[in-house]
């Protein structure tokens, strides 16, 4: 059963986790990209060239990668494929390959930030007071508000602002959605549902400096109180449809965890929850391959391990493929 993993950029240790998996159970790891300079791709078994999710051909050539390399696990990467991953999910397990992939329900609503609130709200999760633009009264919101895309990712057109300026924010964000500004320590949450959506495992981990939305510095932290509500949301998720790697993100807050966002992937700082003890890949293929899974306990991972990240050269005079 060899593993594709789609759009590896820099993915280098998800990359080299999923490749020990394969490695104990005698298979390969395929990576994907549409640049040939893509890091993750020299640290691979074999490459393929992948055009962008956008593209009509995209599908096409997915198809053809799975045949060619005989895949039975395909991992995302990044929120744009998960929708069309999603949709084909069901063709590809009827021809023996499983998709690492949550259902079109739960990824339509984590997609949308408007959609999140509503959804999570309505089952009484703590969530940042929403609006969008046209219901508005300015006499009654925050004076302090973050103004985001409806669907963005990676903190792009993410803007701080005071709601004298609201009005002049809203221009430079595509398809805006207008947030409450949280205060206290932002947190992450890496989990993993099972694929009948039952939570497995998760390391909650504060997020103590990101570039470009991405965690650079972090620690793992005891999970205490957090552990009801956290497990209450992964069960939500899991009935909806949660499937696999879950990344939650949130504010400890004075009045308890507001929940922010929930991405159904890999998060960018998973690496430092495998670290503590989540060994996500290596269960998840042990699974597919009837391998035995250890007994977990949730809760049980490494608390207080710290992270810090630095950029590795690779060099090459033959890029993969022509730039």
């Amino acid at each position: 059963m060899n593993i594709l993993l789609l759009s590896a950029g820099r993915r280098t240790s998800l990359l080299k986790a999923f490749r020990d998996a394969a490695i104990e159970t005698g298979n390969e790891i395929i990576a994907a990209d549409i640049d040939p300079l893509a890091p993750a791709l020299y640290l691979a078994d074999k490459t393929a060239f992948l055009t962008q999710n956008t593209n009509p051909a995209y599908v096409e050539q997915l198809w053809g990668i799975i045949k060619a390399h005989n895949i039975g696990l395909v991992v995302p990467a990044i929120d744009t494929e998960l929708p069309v991953l999603a949709h084909i999910a069901p063709d590809l397990e009827s021809n023996g390959c499983k998709a690492l992939v949550s259902s079109e329900q739960v990824i339509n609503a984590c997609g949308d930030k408007w959609l999140t609130f509503k959804v999570l709200s309505s089952q009484g999760i703590s969530v940042p007071m929403s609006w969008l633009p046209g219901s508005i009264d300015h006499a009654s919101i925050p004076d302090n508000l973050v103004v985001k895309p409806r669907n963005g990712s990676a903190s792009q057109h993410v803007h701080k602002v005071h709601k004298d300026m609201l009005d002049t924010a809203l221009k430079f964000v595509p398809d805006p959605i207008i947030q409450e500004e949280l205060h206290g320590p932002e947190i992450t949450i890496d989990a993993l549902l099972d694929f009948d959506g039952q939570p497995v495992h998760y390391v909650p981990r504060r997020r103590l400096k990101t570039i470009g939305g991405e965690s650079m510095e972090g620690v793992t932290i005891a999970d205490g109180e957090l552990r009801p509500w956290i497990l209450n949301i992964l069960a939500l998720l899991g009935r909806a449809g949660g499937r696999g790697p879950m990344t939650l993100q949130a504010f400890l807050t004075d009045s308890g965890p507001v929940l922010t966002e929930v991405n159904p992937r890999f998060g960018g700082g998973f690496p430092l929850a495998y670290a503590a003890g989540g060994l996500y890949p290596q269960w998840i293929v042990q699974t597919l391959t009837g391998g035995v899974v250890p007994p977990l306990e949730i809760g049980n991972y490494k608390a207080g391990l710290y992270m810090t990240r630095y950029y590795v050269e690779h060099f090459t005079e033959e890029p993969l493929w022509p730039l």
